[in-house]
């Protein structure tokens, strides 16, 4: 699939992808590798002989993952490598990654992140995306608008999970108590921008008798 994606022996319709698409979709490809790499890593520490070479592993795939994600954007933005699928794939691709290791981290054993970290930024994903679905349902076009809060949240979970590749045990709960609480801050932001976007457009009124 590597050789697919970066060689130029692509299907037409492959190969037909702006190269900041592919890094996307390598990316993706790279997330159930990192989520191996450090339940196999977790399985040698809860057996009492911790095998480091499947976390220095998994550190090295975070990185390049990390790095990917930097670059197709790079490319999208000075090299004119827009395009619809890489638009669409992107913001999954973060999301795939976030999901995969908050449950990972924070429901499989051993569990590094506190189950209440994982609990606020899941409810906090699913409560964005039902509102967002609620919102297309009423009205035909919608421009999102990140959150300064939203931006520190999702630094401060990528530095917790900074923290437990690196083992910097101490500022995992730190961490994720920064990052639970500007989760906290833009939800509330977003549910109440929601609302003033399905009142503006009445849609809260009573609906009137027939």
């Amino acid at each position: 699939m590597f050789f697919l994606l970066f060689s130029g022996a692509c299907p037409q319709g492959v190969g037909a992808m702006t190269w900041a698409t592919r890094i996307t979709i390598f990316r993706i490809v790279l997330i159930p590798i990192f989520i191996g790499l450090m339940v196999a890593y977790g399985d040698t520490a809860q057996a009492g002989h911790a095998v480091e070479n499947w976390r220095y592993a998994a550190i090295a795939v975070f990185i390049v993952a990390s790095l990917s994600d930097a670059l197709d954007g790079y490319l999208a933005r000075h090299w004119n490598q827009r395009s619809a699928l890489g638009a669409l794939l992107d913001p999954i691709a973060d999301k795939l990654l976030l999901l995969a290791v908050l449950i990972t981290f924070g429901l499989v054993p051993p569990r590094y992140f506190p189950l209440w970290f994982t609990v606020i930024i899941l409810s906090r994903d699913a409560l964005l995306l039902l509102g967002y679905f609620v919102l297309r349902h009423f009205r035909a076009h919608i421009e999102i608008k990140p959150h300064w809060s939203g931006k520190l949240s999702t630094f401060f979970v990528f530095l917790a999970i900074a923290a437990v590749l690196f083992q910097a045990g101490p500022w995992i709960t730190r961490l994720c108590a920064l990052g639970a609480f500007f989760a906290v801050i833009c939800t509330a932001v977003y549910i109440q921008r929601g609302l003033e976007l399905l009142k503006e457009s009445g849609h809260t009124q009573p609906v009137a008798g027939r």
